[in-house]
């Protein structure tokens, strides 16, 4: 196999992934993607990319204080299918293939599809995965992790697993539905949490001002 387009190849990373499937195929991302740069899209939306979620809309969120370049023409757009990679927290997880067109940082890196073998929903989620993300870390570039920077050029040769297209998003579709049940278990527990304390703090009120009666 050739590598014209990256003739520095290395060590994929394979031994990451341990033993998968024999009908699956194992590819390096740089069949997936390309870098490209977009720019001159002033009127588009801004988006975010967050670890914990990966490209969202950047009005989505409060939590979101950096404040846009006066100069958005100089943004990068984004399309639904896109890799979009801050690239100096890809280490801790920053990245994802996006759902939203709108326009993100100069500063990050954004690949578009190259393949249609591959489901972008699944990939997001394999990019995203506990067993890739410390591969980024490895292949980032800087002293100490406040300056690490994983450019596409190192993050290219990474290779993933490939099911058969159909077998993709059925294990998309069944990680969509554990995970949204396991989120949901996770926000009521959230509420109990709540409740439990408003419960502790009114008993203690009542039982300290005497509302409520000890027991001998």
């Amino acid at each position: 196999m050739s590598f014209p387009r990256y003739p520095n190849y290395k060590d994929s990373g394979v031994e990451w992934l341990g033993e998968v499937p024999a009908h699956w195929a194992l590819k390096p991302l740089w069949t997936f993607f390309r870098r490209v740069k977009r720019t001159g899209f002033d009127d588009e939306q801004l988006l975010s990319v967050y670890r914990d979620h990966g490209v969202v809309l950047k009005a989505s969120r409060g939590d979101n204080f950096n404040k846009p370049s006066d100069d958005l023409s100089v943004y990068q757009l984004v399309i639904p299918g896109d890799l979009a990679i801050n690239k100096m927290k890809a280490w801790q997880g920053s990245l994802g293939v996006s759902s939203h067109r709108g326009i993100i940082s100069p500063d990050y890196q954004v690949c578009r599809p190259v393949c249609t073998e591959v489901d972008p929903h699944y990939l997001h989620l394999v990019l995203r995965s506990a067993q890739m993300i410390p591969q980024y870390g490895v292949r980032s570039k800087g002293i100490r992790p406040a300056q690490w920077r994983l450019y596409w050029e190192d993050m290219a040769h990474l290779t993933i697993p490939v099911p058969p297209l159909p077998e993709q998003r059925r294990i998309a579709a069944e990680l969509d539905e554990q995970t949204s049940r396991i989120d949901e278990m996770v926000a009521g527990a959230r509420q109990l949490k709540t409740l439990l304390a408003e419960r502790r703090a009114t008993l203690i009120t009542e039982v300290v001002t005497g509302t409520k009666e000890v027991p001998a």
